[in-house]
């Protein structure tokens, strides 16, 4: 109510219209303590309302913390590391590492013995257990036990931290703080691809990569000028919270709600705060106001993430991660990618003579027969037998005419000489195609094979096939290759591209 805080420097040693708050040495003069001792109940702090009566205990710690000077100690998240120095080396014997002089100086305080020294199996069990979460193989065991060089425990270190496994056992603690899953937490808990993000941690721990480096790539990684894919993987980390597709739910509700466990991620991770206290009110034992938890979560509103995330394994927006031994050809094949699309922006630019030529000509809008390459096949349509509901007609208007099946409803034309299409191989397929008014979703052309069906299907279970088909869904055309194992490949038209009807393509 006076807008007083006791959790912050600034606010317990401030001086008040009324004299200061907590005066060094001289409890009788601050502030603090005449509110507590107070006799008069519109004065006594806490207020009766607060239904909190301090003890006289308490209000004695008080007195003899304002006596003793009233020392201050800050958060520990805002106080940097110092190095301590080094405890006396009392015992010969434990004066090998500079961390054991702290352990036997702790003990020692304690009045307490260290244990003695273990034996070699039992060192290199617990230095294998700790370094890697699993236990030593018995050759391992064996090769430390009959290693006699001064060296041995400091090899075995060496090469634990050099396993994969140290990365992985490592690891499990950060995706633990970074609420890592492959499941998206709500509704139906369906499956997402977050692994990608779990084997970057993996590797940056093995690769024992700076903690800076570990820090910006996580928090913004995609943001880095020229962001490499592993950078953009590494910003994964903020999207493991928790998602939903439920129905009912309020889009602009999700949105704070992910921004806020971004920022609870984010403080107590880096921060070493829990700075979701502020959600509510500003934080009662940190110095975080309410008004700067919520700056915090603006960091985290500027995204393209929809806030449903629609039960599919991988969310926009993403990136798509080769498999490692295809790594070095799919950032060849980007490459190539990025300076084909240069060329075709400087072509667009500055087209050429050529073109502005074949702009003017009246030829510009009648579209070319498609033409057989050298070694493909091209149909004969007239040599074929046409079954009820179909006919040869005119097809696309160009020049010279050529000729088209025209289907009446649910006709459908079956060519078995078609022998020189080899579903097992490449092949190219090319068709006009009249696309009508009316949507719908039929198939234009397809050839497919029947496999045999696999070792243990059941009676019911349809025959597996491979092939490829030409349909019209909806508006426009899609072309689909199957490959005999249920996984398809789609060519669809870039989206929110209108076809227009009645019109031949």
């Amino acid at each position: 109510m006076a807008n007083l805080r006791l959790d912050i420097r600034e606010g317990a040693f401030a001086e008040r219209k009324n004299g200061v708050v907590v005066v060094p040495g001289k409890p009788d003069q601050s502030l603090l303590m005449k509110r507590v001792m107070s006799d008069d109940p519109a004065l006594r702090m806490p207020p009766a309302m607060a239904h909190k009566t301090l003890t006289g205990d308490q209000k004695d710690i008080l007195r003899r913390w304002i006596e003793a000077g009233a020392p201050w100690k800050e958060h520990w998240a805002f106080i940097a590391p110092i190095e301590s120095p080094l405890p006396p080396a009392d015992v010969p014997a434990w004066n090998k590492n500079p961390i054991d002089r702290f352990i036997l100086a702790r003990l020692e305080a304690k009045g307490l013995k260290p244990n003695p020294e273990a034996d070699r199996r039992t060192l290199i069990r617990r230095v294998t257990l700790d370094l890697t979460g699993l236990p030593p193989s018995p050759a391992e065991v064996q090769a430390f036990v009959t290693d006699k060089s001064s060296g041995a425990y400091e090899k075995v270190v060496d090469r634990l931290l050099a396993s994969p496994r140290y990365g992985e056992h490592r690891a499990r603690y950060w995706l633990d703080a970074a609420r890592y899953a492959d499941t998206q937490g709500l509704h139906i808990d369906n499956y997402r691809e977050m692994w990608p993000y779990r084997d970057w941690v993996i590797q940056a721990f093995n690769r024992n990569m700076p903690f800076d480096r570990f820090t910006i790539e996580q928090l913004g990684g995609d943001l880095l000028p020229n962001a490499t894919l592993d950078q953009k993987i590494a910003s994964g980390f903020h999207r493991c919270n928790v998602s939903t597709n439920e129905g009912g739910t309020i889009p602009a509700e999700v949105e704070a709600i992910y921004a806020k466990d971004r920022a609870d991620t984010t403080g107590t991770v880096w921060l070493g705060l829990t700075v979701g206290c502020a959600t509510c009110h500003d934080h009662k034992f940190d110095p975080i106001s309410q008004k700067e938890y919520y700056s915090l979560t603006s960091f985290f509103r500027n995204t393209t993430q929809n806030a449903m995330d629609g039960n599919v394994p991988d969310t926009p927006p993403t990136v798509i991660v080769p498999r490692k031994e295809d790594r070095a050809r799919w950032e060849e094949l980007n490459k190539r990618r990025a300076a084909l699309l240069d060329r075709l922006s400087k072509a667009a630019a500055n087209p050429g003579p050529s073109f502005d030529q074949w702009l003017a000509s009246p030829q510009r809008g009648t579209p070319a027969l498609p033409v057989a390459a050298s070694g493909l096949r091209q149909i004969d349509l007239a040599g074929i037998t046409l079954p009820a509901g179909a006919t040869l007609g005119v097809g696309p208007p160009v020049a010279p005419a050529a000729p088209a099946f025209h289907f009446a409803k649910d006709a459908a034309l079956t060519n078995t000489s078609a022998t020189d299409f080899n579903t097992d191989g490449a092949f190219t397929v090319s068709a006009w195609v009249y696309l009508p008014k009316l949507k719908q979703t039929y198939s234009v052309a397809s050839q497919f094979e029947t496999l045999p069906k696999k070792e243990g299907a059941k009676p019911g279970d349809a025959a597996p096939r491979r092939g490829w088909s030409l349909k019209i869904n909806g508006d426009g055309p899609r072309f689909f290759i199957e490959d005999g194992t249920g996984t398809h490949l789609q060519a669809a038209p870039a989206p929110g591209y209108q076809w227009k009807a009645e019109t031949w393509y």
